[in-house]
């Protein structure tokens, strides 16, 4: 009978355990979606500890980091619940993009936004926000394309203005720089056929130096030295 006491004390103690891990997870849960991130992380701390804790937790815990502006701790759960994530692994990247974005480190947004998308295809703020890194990092083509898959996703954006005019103005841009590079690569070549032509110059002045060196010394192997065979008439 002690035994058996032993082992539903145990149990109990693991279901007690389960219960009040969920019971985090939901009252975290309550008050992140309710605004609260400074109530919400340390229940949400707790959540995550349970090994088969939803990965939610991880999720909400970095995004409640996210907006105490703990931000490499945010960075530091999210890539850790990224590892058990499935569902919602394109938005583990995006928070992951977010949050490159704000430290400014556009490249790694650039990304883990494409992870993203990778995951899910369908994300739109992903296209927007790599277009909007990739606007910082002077990929103005690159940005350019995914504005245009943004709004083929949301067509009715309340952005789609916005959007459409900065999209005519990088056009604009584009197709300044590509004069800019065409006219850049034709001075550089005409550069190049200048100097080549300066050698080609040089070698023909050196070459023909050479020539009359040459004839000038053969010329002078047909005059008649002094030497012993010379006699003066006496």
């Amino acid at each position: 009978m002690r035994s058996a006491s032993i082992v539903f004390v145990a149990a109990f103690a693991v279901l007690s355990s389960a219960l009040a891990t969920g019971a985090s997870f939901d009252e975290g849960e309550r008050l992140f979606r309710n605004n609260e991130p400074s109530e919400a992380a340390p229940l949400l701390e707790k959540a995550i500890l349970d090994p088969g804790a939803d990965e939610r937790a991880w999720l909400y815990l970095g995004l409640c980091y996210q907006q105490l502006g703990r931000l490499d701790e945010a960075s530091a759960v999210l890539r850790k619940g990224l590892s058990q994530a499935s569902r919602f692994k394109a938005l583990f990247y995006f928070d992951l993009g977010n949050i490159f974005t704000l430290q400014a480190k556009n490249s790694f947004a650039i990304e883990m936004y494409g992870q993203a998308i990778g995951a899910d295809g369908s994300l739109a703020a992903a296209y927007l926000n790599r277009a909007n890194a990739r606007l910082a990092t002077k990929d103005y083509k690159g940005a350019k394309e995914d504005y245009l898959q943004y709004l083929s996703l949301e067509p009715t954006s309340a952005q789609s203005a916005a959007i459409g005019e900065l999209i005519k103005r990088l056009d604009e841009g584009l197709a300044e720089s590509e004069r800019l590079a065409a006219e850049a690569e034709a001075k550089k070549q005409a550069e190049v056929a200048a100097h080549q032509a300066f050698i080609d110059s040089m070698s023909a002045s050196l070459k023909a130096a050479a020539d009359d060196t040459t004839n000038l010394s053969a010329g002078a192997g047909n005059v008649q030295g002094y030497g012993d065979d010379l006699k003066v008439d006496e």
